[in-house]
């Protein structure tokens, strides 16, 4: 007997049951091991402050300039210093070169003296200069203990100064400014190094104004030029800006000099 079945009409579109196929992947992306960042060199520490004695310590080595504070123990020579320009030659300086020889003390002391002999100025600030420019040259002398030659110099700044910011190309300065402002420094951090290797203004050197420092007068300085031998070196600075008298004629300052030159 045969049945009789009625049949589902399939649903329009349906053709029924297909066999499974595959699943479709996407191929994920190669995994993409992202570097370590290269280590970022350090910022040199800009100015160790401590003793004479503290300057020859081995942490001092890590600083780009050495610093003593003093507080000036001679009143402002102001006039002074100015009346005596013309004791300083046309190029407003005085300067002797000193070396160093075995067995024999290095005499900064008999240099300054000579330097001093025509110079015009109060008793107590020569006797001062003097006294500093032995104890200034023989710390720089002990510091750079690889360096035969020294240089002292005696210098009136006025109009004349360094005025940008820059790095000094020999080895080390030692600095002390007995009247107005000292030598201004700018920590590593906060130089735009592009602008300063490219004759950039001072204003786009400094990426921070408020980050200037000055070293005050009295103080003893010593800076790493870029000759330094060994270590951190290159301290960027400049000289203060340039002070004038009423009648509009520059003020100088006095300023002694240590320099080791390139060997």
């Amino acid at each position: 007997m045969a049945l009789n079945v009625a049949l589902r009409p399939s649903p329009p579109g349906y053709a029924g049951y297909a066999r499974a196929r595959p699943a479709v992947t996407t191929p994920a992306a190669p995994y993409k091991v992202t570097p370590a960042a290269k280590p970022q060199p350090k910022t040199p520490m800009p100015v160790f402050v401590g003793s004479l004695e503290d300057w020859l310590r081995p942490e001092a080595k890590s600083y780009q300039a050495l610093h003593f504070p003093r507080s000036p123990s001679w009143p402002n020579y102001q006039m002074e210093i100015d009346r005596s320009l013309a004791d300083f030659g046309p190029e407003s300086q005085l300067e002797t070169k000193i070396e160093r020889e075995p067995g024999k003390e290095l005499g900064f002391k008999q240099a300054a003296e000579e330097l001093l002999h025509s110079v015009r100025l109060p008793k107590d600030l020569i006797a001062t200069v003097k006294t500093d420019a032995d104890l200034l040259g023989k710390t720089v002398a002990a510091v750079c203990s690889w360096s035969k030659t020294f240089l002292l110099k005696l210098e009136l700044m006025g109009e004349y100064t360094c005025p940008r910011w820059h790095r000094d190309n020999y080895c080390g300065r030692g600095i002390i400014t007995y009247n107005l402002s000292g030598t201004q420094y700018l920590p590593e951090e906060y130089v735009d190094v592009w602008e300063l290797e490219h004759c950039g203004n001072n204003d786009c050197i400094v990426k921070d104004p408020s980050k200037v420092c000055q070293i005050n007068v009295g103080d003893m300085f010593f800076m790493k030029g870029m000759g330094y031998p060994t270590g951190v070196k290159g301290l960027v600075h400049k000289s203060p800006p340039v002070q004038y008298h009423p009648d509009g004629f520059a003020m100088n300052r006095l300023v002694l000099k240590v320099d080791v030159p390139l060997q």
